[in-house]
């Protein structure tokens, strides 16, 4: 089982993948995708801002809530015959400042371990940050065992991250967070009241404003080099750019122009022609795909697969990545974050053990 809580607050992905003991195939069986009630949402939008004791209690109430919602889970999937071995926490990003305070999110994985009953995997990104990498991307590694014959994987979620997968399985993998994405998108929808740009409809009725635009273009972290990553308050003068917008319409539209933008030159300079598989709520978001398409030309193709890949693919990367920290395997690796050297990260909370050969 695996799960996501990404930087839109806006709900919690479950998953249950299996994996083939013989070859390493993995199946994406089941998806669950939760909506965060409202107060607990507001909650986790502010907690980059808040200090220890609120951040825990935080944490705590995250976990419980997390607890019920994984308890249904197992409830309703062992009912069906589809047993649960092990469970991958992403947990819900606290800070994420590699260069300087560090890494840490929300979640206790030794709570949800008694309470489940099941061995639970948290804490990703800590060893890949003290080996000196941006400890995220963690996704590349799990694109290029699932998704390797794409040129590249990008992720529309509050964030958009690209990985471009190499011709060769010897080759480098490489990716990095491109630029903000939902994040900016959200804010902007709620000018009018409205939680997100459904199907890019408001985006659509905009018009580009080419000053803010170019002030996009000019953010600094456009220049900089991978490996780089993001958190949500790295977009503090994106937020702030757009907001100067008159109109929402307006804003939305040259948000979703730069994001095609950027996307496109992170595909031109970095991967070779061919297919580009697409996941994540930007997916959704049909304005932003026709602006991206529009600015790849034909050399490019964007893939985007079934309804439960594009939501949970993030959950199922964790919950696979779980497995390989309980065999003590490779989690990340060093041409992605920057590491002195691929990394064997994640916590194990419980005990693990395989399934016999007669399992997957």
């Amino acid at each position: 089982m695996g799960t996501m809580s990404g930087t839109s607050c806006d709900g919690l992905d479950v998953v249950l993948v299996e994996v083939c003991e013989t070859n390493g195939f993995l199946d994406l069986v089941e998806f669950e995708g939760f909506t965060y009630p409202e107060a607990l949402a507001e909650r986790l939008r502010g907690l980059g801002n808040m200090k220890g004791q609120s951040a825990d209690k935080l944490s705590q109430d995250w976990t419980r809530w997390v607890g019920q919602k994984l308890q249904a889970c197992l409830h309703n999937w062992t009912r069906s015959g589809r047993p649960v071995d092990l469970v991958g926490l992403s947990g819900h990003t606290w800070y994420h400042e590699p260069g300087g305070v560090g890494t840490a999110a929300i979640g206790d994985a030794e709570q949800l371990c008694a309470a489940l009953g099941l061995p639970v995997v948290a804490d990703y990104r800590s060893a890949d940050v003290a080996a000196g990498g941006q400890g995220a991307p963690l996704v590349p590694l799990f694109d290029a065992h699932v998704f390797g014959g794409h040129v590249a994987c990008v992720n529309l979620g509050g964030i958009a991250n690209a990985t471009i997968l190499p011709a060769e399985p010897s080759g480098y993998v490489r990716a990095w967070d491109v630029c903000g994405c939902n994040l900016l998108l959200n804010r902007q929808a709620s000018r009018l009241g409205l939680s997100y740009d459904q199907g890019g409809a408001m985006a659509a009725k905009g018009t580009v404003d080419v000053t803010v635009l170019a002030r996009l273009h000019s953010w600094k972290y456009v220049s900089q080099l991978p490996p780089k990553s993001l958190s949500a308050e790295d977009l503090a003068p994106l937020h702030r750019w757009l907001d100067e917008v008159e109109l929402p319409e307006d804003a939305c539209a040259t948000a979703v122009e730069w994001m095609a933008m950027s996307l496109t030159a992170a595909l031109m300079v970095h991967a070779r022609p061919g297919q580009v598989l697409v996941s994540g709520g930007g997916a959704f978001h049909l304005f932003l795909m026709e602006r991206w398409a529009a600015h790849l030309g034909d050399q490019w193709t964007l893939d985007v697969p079934s309804h439960q890949w594009v939501e949970g693919k993030e959950a199922a990367a964790f919950g696979w990545l779980a497995l390989r920290t309980a065999r003590g395997e490779i989690t990340s690796l060093a041409s992605v974050t920057g590491a002195t050297q691929d990394v064997r990260g994640g916590v194990l909370f419980g005990n693990f053990a395989a399934p016999d050969e007669l399992g997957t």
